[in-house]
């Protein structure tokens, strides 16, 4: 019990550090001359665009890392495998084939938009637009997974049953990235900004069922990352599906346009809330991808992970 409180304290922490910390860092970023940074003035000029709700995801998410060594110490985790976490001989390939098996069946959906015409392609794409989203991609996904799977899912698995601990990182997970989905404004942002988005992030379920569409399709994948990190003890199947996923619709979402009013219940305009695909169609490409998933880790001993 005393190392569950632990972790609802570390949990509790990183969300105040984050929300007192995200004005500082938007203003501080603001303040930086894009033009001054050569090559990395492009990214900073995209960050400095970013809303406020966003900054204040990210910091949480920062302060989660920051303060994870003192907790990992207080609880006394020395190895990985005290995480339920091991070497996985197939680590490259795990990651390629989540890859492909997350993007595959979300750019057929997405195909079958452009066909129908619920989507319209904009022109000509830049390539430098792809790489730029495969790196954030992949930065996100390393970055999520670590903390997400491999850290709070291998600390609640100490204390709780499988079951139990994917469902609560789940809802942690879709949690945080429900911020992101907020449409909070300030005209100016004050240090308190942060607890306001906090205390204001119900907002987003005033426009049902979208928000509900959108809290369950991060439920969904949070389970689906998290059970995939269970039965292969290693985060590397999980990696390679949240960067699939990530790139395919962010790909999407920069190469196409909306071309309709309103489709809900079966697909909704998910570029209003963070580049979350919200609906029921969203639930053939993740059904798919579970199905390949399972083939993937069924041919494989148990023992090839560790």
């Amino acid at each position: 019990m005393n190392s569950l409180i632990k972790i609802f304290v570390y949990l509790v922490l990183s969300v105040l550090i984050g929300a007192l910390l995200a004005p500082l860092f938007y203003e501080m970023i603001l303040l930086l001359p894009a033009d001054r940074f050569g090559f990395m003035g492009p990214l900073l000029s995209s960050v400095q665009q970013m809303p406020f709700h966003r900054y204040v995801s990210r910091t949480i998410q920062i302060a989660a890392l920051v303060l994870l060594w003192p907790t990992i110490r207080s609880l006394k985790i020395e190895r990985l495998s005290d995480l339920s976490l091991y070497r996985n001989n197939h680590a490259g390939g795990d990651f390629l084939k989540g890859f492909v098996v997350a993007l595959l069946p979300l750019w057929f959906l997405e195909a079958l938009f452009i066909k129908l015409q619920w989507y319209l392609l904009k022109g000509l794409f830049s390539w430098q637009i792809g790489f730029k989203i495969l790196t954030t991609a992949l930065t996100v996904a390393f970055l999520e997974e670590f903390l997400f799977r491999g850290v709070l899912l291998g600390l609640m698995r100490c204390f709780l049953k499988s079951e139990a601990a994917i469902v609560l990182v789940a809802l942690l997970f879709a949690g945080v990235h429900f911020l992101n989905l907020s449409h909070f404004k300030e005209p100016t942002i004050h240090w308190w900004s942060g607890f306001s988005l906090l205390l204001h992030s119900d907002r987003p379920w005033s426009a049902l069922p979208l928000a509900i569409g959108a809290f369950g399709t991060l439920f969904l994948l949070g389970v689906i990352l998290a059970w995939a990190t269970v039965r292969t003890a290693s985060l590397w199947l999980a990696i390679g599906l949240h960067a699939g996923w990530i790139f395919a619709q962010q790909l999407f979402h920069a190469a196409t346009q909306e071309n309709f009013t309103s489709l809900l219940p079966w697909w909704g305009p998910f570029q209003i809330y963070g580049m979350v695909p919200v609906g029921l169609l969203v639930v053939i490409p993740l059904g798919v991808t579970t199905f390949l998933i399972r083939k993937i880790v069924s041919r494989r001993r148990d023992s090839s992970f560790r």
